[in-house]
């Protein structure tokens, strides 16, 4: 794949930075800190209701990455491009807060039900996810953007 446009360079930066923050999601699902997965929020839009197996759980991880390419295009063509890459990774940084306060206001104004009220854990741990995303986000579309090596 040729990595020459900006859409597939933030697809793929915001892939890469949502693995990263499923990972924290994932770990503090796992040591009962989060009652709620970043795949969860997916599944309970579409379903209605948490993933309930490994197949359930692969499909909505899917659902939930190409989520978040969507959202790395946004930040590429909106903060990245339009606004300069100068302090790039404190663009990505408040991208990510910012993404993260508008999906819980919209799910709390939408009254989604299981996403609202949610625990301090899972807020804390989707806060710190989404402050994971935005610094890989960023520093990845900048390593695509400059060619340096992403590791």
């Amino acid at each position: 794949m040729i990595l020459q446009d900006i859409t597939t360079k933030g697809f793929i930066a915001g892939v890469i930075a949502g693995v990263a923050m499923n990972i924290v999601s994932f770990i503090s699902y796992y040591l009962n800190i989060a009652n709620l997965r970043f795949l969860d929020w997916p599944s309970i839009f579409i379903t209605g209701h948490s993933v309930t197996n490994a197949l359930t759980a692969m499909f909505f991880f899917l659902v939930q990455l190409i989520f978040v390419g969507f959202l790395g295009i946004v930040y590429a063509y909106l903060i990245y491009k339009l606004v300069t890459s100068t302090n790039y990774v404190f663009k990505g940084l408040l991208f990510g807060v910012l993404s993260w306060f508008a999906i819980y206001s919209l799910t709390y104004i939408a009254n989604v039900p299981k996403l609202t009220p949610l625990t301090m854990g899972t807020a804390v741990t989707d806060f710190i996810g989404a402050l994971v995303f935005g610094f890989v986000l960023a520093e990845t579309l900048y390593r695509l953007e400059t060619g340096k090596e992403v590791t």
